[in-house]
């Protein structure tokens, strides 16, 4: 059976264009080496061998099943015929690319989209960046004008590839595959190995597309980080040179400021000494005041005190002189009580003149306290006046400086915080890259056959297709014996597809068909040269593998006996 493929060793010649860890592709690919996959692999619990022509035997079977048998009680359906049943071989790239291989479908029914931010030029934020710290004024600038610059990122940039795979259930399917994967010498005979639809060059041009990528994402990160590193590094250099500037001004005005201090103590110790001074003098001039009227008020108070006593003892010698009916007695008694009192009266008259004099007096020592105290203060902030505006000069110098210390750490980190967001970005977009293959198994371009087979019905010029994908061969357990019990065909349960993912793909071919009519051509033309129910030689396999099913009890004997009058005469 001639082969279908334009897969042929080449030697190729791509100055520039580079492969795992930088080797030339010139180098790295001298040949495509083809592999070939197995499409049936026994069960772990079936000891018996399956053979290749029980493999043919099962598919005729699952073919013939199939088959359109016409009929139908209104709607006559017309019996399909069948044109091929044949095995194909399905083209994969293998692609060895960092240390992973990539996989493209060969029919070009997949194909990879993948769309990312795009983000200023890293580079050239270095580039500027190291121009601008040549000075404290240009780098700040800098930092002023790009506070922003990483903040939003408005456009995208997307990658397509045409073939690539990305899908993780068929990459983890296919990786599982390979590793059965054998050398594939010649096309094997009666089956067909579809060409690629995308050729070495084209495939080789993607992962050059790809390569760009990649390394334009690390040339990203490796650029941002860098810029990290130099902001950082610039930032802390004119912190440290504005620190020092601080330090200058505390020195510039510290000698100044300490002989100010030392004038400005002298001045202060003679303004509070006078106040001492005066102080004194106003103490003395209110007690001069305050002693006659606190004398007088002492007097007064005793006086109140005794004629206090006075009215007591006249009231008793009245109350007396009542108790023994001396009426003259005790009216000279109470008389001598109301005069008394009016005297009583006097004295807390005068007591209160003399209590509103001594609080007076205390008043105004208050107040004049206050005065001199306010005048004292007035002359220590006067004296301090000079000093204070040394202080303020250095102090305003300095938080100028802070400020200006602040503002730069405040910039850098808004910017440091904006880069590393943009460096996750595009690690994130690295690691999807590196996320396109699988482990790397072989290390020179190849092209991997996966086999499938096809049946394609016709009925009334109306074609129809069936996809039989890699299976895994079962033993007869317990639950096939029982559908057997039951009257169902227990030839079904013998090839069960191995692969979800993988069969899926398979699957859409006869899609794939419809839109292709070259390749539906081809499909068909290599379909009927290579039918395994073709000329009686090609079916002799059939037959003894339909004996190998009844044996092994897959069949009965009455299906074996439908199934071998069907071979005969397809």
């Amino acid at each position: 059976m001639n082969e279908v493929s334009r897969c042929q060793g080449k030697t190729f010649k791509l100055i520039g264009n580079t492969l795992n860890n930088g080797e030339e592709l010139s180098q790295k690919i001298l040949k495509i080496l083809k592999l070939m996959l197995p499409f049936s692999v026994p069960a772990e619990n079936r000891p018996e061998p399956f053979s290749e022509e029980m493999e043919k035997a099962v598919l005729f079977c699952f073919a013939e099943t199939g088959r359109e048998k016409g009929g139908g009680l209104i709607l006559k359906r017309a019996e399909e015929k069948t044109v091929f049943l044949t095995k194909f071989y399905y083209p994969f790239w293998l692609v060895p690319w960092q240390q992973l291989n990539l996989i493209f479908d060969g029919l070009k029914q997949i194909a990879y989209t993948a769309t990312y931010k795009a983000i200023p030029d890293a580079k050239e934020f270095l580039e500027n960046a190291g121009r601008s710290i040549r000075s404290l004024k240009t780098y700040t600038t800098f930092l002023s004008d790009n506070v922003n610059l990483f903040q939003t990122l408005s456009g995208e940039k997307t990658i397509s590839i045409e073939g690539l795979i990305s899908d993780p259930a068929i990459l983890n399917e296919f990786s599982n595959y390979l590793s059965e994967a054998k050398k594939m010498e010649a096309t094997p005979s009666e089956s067909v190995a579809l060409s690629p639809l995308i050729d070495e060059m084209a495939v080789l041009s993607d992962i050059e597309e790809l390569e760009e990528s990649r390394a334009s994402f690390e040339e990203d990160v490796h650029f941002l980080q860098e810029g990290i590193k130099l902001l950082s590094k610039a930032t802390r250099g004119f912190t440290r040179e504005i620190r020092g500037k601080i330090r200058a001004v505390r020195k510039e005005f510290e000698e100044v400021i300490r002989k100010e201090e030392e004038t400005v103590a002298q001045k202060i110790n003679r303004i509070s000494e006078d106040y001492d001074e005066q102080r004194v003098r106003l103490i003395k001039s209110f007690e001069k005041q305050r002693l006659p009227l606190q004398k007088e008020k002492v007097k007064l108070e005793k006086m109140k005190e005794q004629t206090l006593r006075k009215i007591e003892k006249y009231d008793l010698e009245a109350r007396a002189c009542a108790a023994k009916n001396d009426k003259v007695g005790e009216k000279e008694w109470k008389e001598k009580a109301n005069e008394a009192r009016k005297d009583f009266s006097e004295i807390e008259r005068r007591l209160e003149e003399i209590n509103e004099k001594i609080e007076e007096v205390e008043r105004s020592e208050s107040a004049e306290t206050f005065k001199l105290r306010m005048e004292w203060e007035a002359k220590i902030k006067e004296a301090r006046k000079s000093l204070l505006e040394l202080e303020s000069s250095r102090d305003a110098k300095i938080q100028i400086y802070r400020q200006e210390m602040e503002r730069l750490e405040g910039l850098t980190a808004n910017i440091i915080q904006q880069i590393n967001n943009i460096i996750k970005l595009r690690e994130l977009n690295l690691a999807n890259i590196t996320k396109l293959g699988i482990q790397q198994r072989h290390k020179h371009l190849s092209v991997v056959y996966v086999p499938f087979h096809m049946a394609c019905y016709e009925a009334e010029m109306k074609k129809r297709y069936a996809v039989f994908p890699p299976s895994v061969a079962n033993s007869m357990g317990f639950a096939v014996k029982l559908k057997g019990i039951l009257g169902r065909a227990k030839i079904k349960q013998l090839l069960t597809p191995r692969f979800k993912a993988l069969t899926a793909l398979l699957e859409k071919l006869p899609a794939l068909m419809e839109k292709d009519a070259a390749f539906a051509r081809e499909i068909h033309e290599f379909g009927e040269k290579a039918n395994m129910l073709g000329e009686s030689s090609k079916r002799k396999p059939l037959e003894e593998g339909l004996k190998k099913l009844k044996d092994e009890g897959w069949l009965s004997e009455k299906e074996f006996e439908a199934f071998s009058q069907r071979l005969k005469s397809p």
